[in-house]
């Protein structure tokens, strides 16, 4: 959230970071669907930033972890 005075100028701004981990148990049968989809999230996640981090650093390194999560999702959904 950015706060301007009367003039326009920036007087205070703030931002939210969410901390918050899960992961899903991979138990019993059909445990690939389930990795599947939760490294397809991961992949559409990451490319949020990595479309935000364009010309600045990480944008490479964050480029090259979608293709490793796609990747894995292509051998999970060779398997199933």
């Amino acid at each position: 959230m950015i706060r301007r005075d009367r003039e326009g100028r920036i007087v205070e701004s703030r931002r939210t970071l969410d901390t918050r981990i899960h992961g899903e148990l991979l138990l019993g049968d059909g445990w690939e669907a389930v990795a599947h989809a939760e490294l397809k999230r991961l992949a559409l996640q990451v490319g949020i930033y990595h479309q935000q981090l364009k010309d600045c650093p990480g944008y490479y390194e964050t480029g090259r972890a979608i293709e490793a999560l796609e990747a894995a999702c292509d051998t999970l959904a060779a398997q199933e």
